[in-house]
């Protein structure tokens, strides 16, 4: 089955899915440092399944750099991690760029990360009592 993560963060929710035979269409998330983390994984991902995860450890011991390593990757697969905040402004631009990855494929699952209470409205953060009570 295919999904689509949004508010997808480093991933957490997402390897989950993976690893029960899911996989993903795209992945939607505005911090662009879980966007890098998102991409390792999907290369990551990419190597196992083709057999080719020497490459994944020569870029983890520094032997070759993230630039040489990401070339490696399907451009598609890389540019399956969208880094743009889900927004009335970039909604039409995001169902664009998601419509051009699916191509003939079915999405049979959205799935979508909490907030992180650091973060969120309703969050510790928001509370003056820190959520105590």
């Amino acid at each position: 089955m295919n999904y689509i993560d949004l508010f997808a963060g480093a991933g957490g929710l997402s390897e989950g899915f993976i690893r029960q035979g899911f996989v993903p269409i795209a992945h939607v998330e505005m911090n662009k440092q879980a966007c890098e983390t998102l991409r390792t994984r999907a290369a990551y991902h990419y190597l196992i399944e083709t057999n080719q995860k020497q490459l994944y450890h020569s870029y983890l011991k520094g032997e070759i750099t993230r630039a040489q390593f990401l070339k490696e990757i399907p451009k598609c697969l890389l540019e399956s991690v969208i880094n743009k905040e889900i927004s009335d402004k970039t909604i039409d631009e995001l169902f664009e760029q998601i419509d051009s990855l699916t191509k003939n494929k079915t999405i049979d699952l959205i799935i979508g990360g909490p907030p992180c209470q650091a973060y969120s409205v309703a969050g510790r953060a928001r509370d003056p009592k820190g959520m105590k009570d």
